[in-house]
């Protein structure tokens, strides 16, 4: 069966070298600026009081650009690595791929339900955050679990 909605599975190593920079950008921009990098004005567009990056001597608030960049480069680097073939992409494996997702939508929304019932205010926004990339994380690990269970029962059937 062929998949025409997979990237190639070269499209993985850069999946990975994203994830890799984003590590490696925040471990070097905590070491060097522990106080925040490159923050942007946004002068009347966020007018919140209780915005976290809010000054209170003139009343703007900032938005540090790195976030948004880590972001951008977190989930591309995740859809690359979710969605990008394996070597050998046989019906088994697509099975697999659909189970692995719908177990990861599921488990998603159940913690998201969690979270909606149990976490209030703007302590709320890390956790939409998180869910942005949730169901990604979840996908791969159940995902590459399945793979490599699969592998070891046909490796122990052989010998």
């Amino acid at each position: 069966m062929k998949s025409r909605f997979l990237f190639s599975h070269k499209w993985r190593l850069v999946g990975y070298c994203c994830i890799a920079a984003v590590i490696a950008l925040a471990i070097i921009l905590k070491l060097l600026h522990p106080e925040g990098y490159a923050s942007v004005d946004l002068h009347p567009v966020v007018t919140s009081s209780q915005h976290p990056d809010r000054d209170i001597h003139t009343g703007v608030t900032s938005m540090r650009l790195h976030h948004d960049i880590f972001i951008l480069l977190i989930v591309s680097g995740l859809l690359l690595i979710a969605f990008s073939k394996e070597k050998i992409e046989d019906e088994q494996i697509s099975q697999l791929r659909l189970d692995s997702l719908q177990w990861a939508v599921y488990f998603n929304y159940a913690l998201f339900i969690l979270c909606v019932l149990f976490v209030y205010g703007v302590h709320f926004i890390p956790v939409l955050i998180f869910n942005i990339i949730s169901p990604l994380v979840f996908f791969i690990i159940r995902f590459q679990w399945k793979i490599y269970q699969l592998n070891r029962s046909l490796n122990l059937i052989e010998k």
